[in-house]
């Protein structure tokens, strides 16, 4: 089962977003800070002071699972926590987040579970839930859908933030623990669920007692827990690993003349990666580009800095593993098991 099959092909997303580049372009102003592949967009405010920072995404599909398990809370809670995952590798801090909530017919008890997420994580990452729109549009979803999304922004000081910059060839390349999918792969999740006999109370194939509905409704991990590692000087760049998976997450970080190398063994898959991969057949390639393999965030370190990087994570109760390292070469991502191109 390959991710278009589920319904999406990056491929094609990737292209729609290099045809629409030029008008997004064609509105900045010179306060814009010009970051290929951001995570976010960075602008200075008018009359100085600190930069301004914004992201805007949706929870996706993980709603589904997350409603028929009577969890929205948790998954709309996920929005802020990716949102501010978004601004911490261009080294900003929440400090607000607008949002939005759809269904064709508006459920009151739907849209107070969703609101009770997004404000629990707001107040846990710093960000006051300014308001947003919540809309009813029965030409536009179906019953009993609901959509969440939502603008978080954020404020860095100019000599704060993390474009990529700052990358050279013999920085490590060090993958940060997530928490199952995050937010992103669930169209390929829920397929390989819906075909595999299985259900959202069954035990996880290979697991070690949780249920296949827990694992794949795990919260995405905020790392801004461990800003003040993540912070250091020893930190080159930074990557939030979502759509597109380690691949297309980490090339967005590099500068033009070098390449990442990583190791695909170099860190336990996790058994949930493992179960979609066996149970849906999913071709390696696939794997790689729809899911994060249990690496939520990416940090390219000064090499002389990784054990101290790393030990430092890990008395914060965050495990990582140095998976690769950069090197001179075409700006891409690289995997050792793959042929020479």
């Amino acid at each position: 089962m390959r991710y278009r099959d589920a319904g999406v092909d990056i491929a094609r997303s990737d292209a729609i977003k290099d045809d629409i580049l030029r008008e997004i372009r064609s509105t900045w102003h010179a306060g814009v800070r010009p970051l290929p592949g951001g995570f976010a967009g960075v602008t200075r405010l008018p009359g100085g002071g600190p930069l301004l920072a914004a992201t805007l995404d949706g929870v996706g599909t993980k709603l589904h699972l997350a409603r028929a398990a009577g969890r929205l809370e948790d998954a709309a809670a996920d929005l802020v926590y990716h949102g501010a995952n978004d601004l911490l590798v261009h080294g900003a801090r929440p400090l607000a987040l607008l949002d939005y909530v759809a269904q064709a017919r508006l459920d009151p008890d739907v849209v107070l579970a969703v609101v009770r997420g997004l404000a629990r994580a707001c107040r846990e990452v710093g960000a006051a839930l300014l308001g947003g729109e919540t809309a009813e549009m029965p030409d536009t979803y179906l019953p009993g859908v609901v959509d969440v999304a939502g603008c978080l922004l954020g404020l860095l000081e100019e000599g704060a933030l993390l474009d990529g910059g700052r990358v050279t060839a013999g920085d490590a390349v060090l993958g940060l623990e997530g928490t199952g999918l995050h937010t992103n792969g669930y169209s390929l999740a829920r397929r390989v669920l819906a075909t595999s006999g299985l259900a959202l109370a069954s035990p996880l194939p290979g697991g070690s007692g949780e249920s296949v509905g827990d694992a794949l409704l795990a919260p995405h991990r905020w790392y801004g827990r461990h800003a003040n590692v993540l912070g250091s000087a020893a930190i080159h760049a930074l990557a939030h690993v979502t759509g597109g998976g380690i691949t297309g997450n980490l090339v967005r970080v590099l500068p033009a003349g070098l390449q990442a190398r990583l190791n695909p063994d170099a860190w336990p898959r996790p058994p949930l990666f493992r179960w979609i991969a066996g149970a849906g057949a999913v071709p390696e390639a696939d794997a790689r580009t729809a899911l994060n393999l249990g690496i939520g965030l990416v940090a390219l370190v000064a090499p002389e800095a990784v054990s101290d990087v790393a030990g430092r994570l890990g008395r914060e109760g965050l495990r990582s593993w140095r998976i690769g390292s950069i090197e001179p070469g075409s700006r891409a991502v690289r995997w050792e098991d793959e042929p020479p191109i």
